[in-house]
């Protein structure tokens, strides 16, 4: 990356409890680069516990988060400084995902080219992406880390970073989409069945998520998930119809349930085990 040399900056590395030779690596890179780097290891599996030990160990006033699958661009911390510093009421920043790799399928990615003030949560959903955000930090003070129930390696498998924007939305605080802000992801996905199982997997979260607010009595995400659920049930209704198969609207349909479910049952056992002390 290229940096201003006035902008002090430091790379947080989270080891998530890897077996390989993951330490080994970054040890090595450790001892021979001149960056600030601080290398820790998270042992409780799973991204958001990961960021959150990230958020712990920091000592900037913004912080930013990309995954290990991603490439960022050389001006990506550039961006995200001048952002934040071209507008102090800026609580949350994402920009462009774009693919590493033509090969990969074109999923995960975010590749809207307009600067973007998001007012809503469907405006949240379409352009804002854990592997490439930022945040202020007096917004952890406000409003809490990452739920360790959301993301890959907790209890579902995506929208940690759903959660936590919604958390910040609902504050009235500002969330910015900027193009400028750029990341590569090399996600490596390629066939139909790949592509389905992440889907299945942002589903299962998403129910999950639905079900977190929706408990909460919180209007927007009701709606927000009987849309989804009745588009996909059109959907399924306009393919039955013309005689066409409607797996992958009922596959969805049904990952949303199980995520609510899940949720669900998840709380009801927890308010279960409270009451017993």
């Amino acid at each position: 990356m290229t940096v201003p040399v006035d902008l002090a900056w430091e790379l947080i590395i989270v080891d998530n409890n890897s077996s390989d030779n993951t330490k080994q690596v970054i040890d090595s890179f450790i001892s021979k680069s001149s960056l600030h780097v601080k290398y820790v290891i998270e042992r409780n599996q799973g991204i958001s516990h990961a960021r959150n030990l990230g958020i712990q160990e920091s000592s900037g006033h913004i912080i930013a988060f990309t995954d290990d699958d991603c490439i960022v661009d050389r001006c990506w911390i550039t961006s995200i400084s001048k952002e934040f510093h071209a507008d102090e009421s800026i609580a949350g920043i994402g920009g462009r995902v774009l693919l590493y790799n033509k090969m990969d399928r074109p999923v995960s990615i975010r590749v809207h080219e307009e600067r973007t003030i998001l007012p809503s949560i469907d405006g949240i959903l379409k352009l804002m992406i854990g592997c490439n955000m930022a945040f202020a930090r007096p917004v952890f003070d406000e409003i809490g880390i990452f739920d360790t129930d959301f993301g890959v390696g907790g209890r579902f498998a995506s929208s940690e970073d759903l959660d936590f924007l919604y958390r910040v939305y609902k504050k009235g605080l500002k969330i910015v989409y900027s193009p400028d802000i750029l990341v590569y992801h090399n996600h490596g996905r390629r066939n139909d069945e790949q592509i389905k199982s992440l889907r299945q997997g942002h589903a299962i979260g998403r129910g999950a998520f639905y079900c977190k607010y929706i408990l909460r009595g919180e209007k927007d995400i009701i709606h927000f998930a009987y849309a989804e659920m009745i588009s996909l049930l059109k959907g399924m209704m306009k393919r039955l119809i013309k005689g066409q198969s409607s797996t992958n609207q009922r596959l969805f349909f049904t990952a949303i349930l199980v995520g609510f479910m899940y949720r669900l049952i998840k709380i009801k056992y927890k308010l279960n085990n409270t009451a017993k002390f």
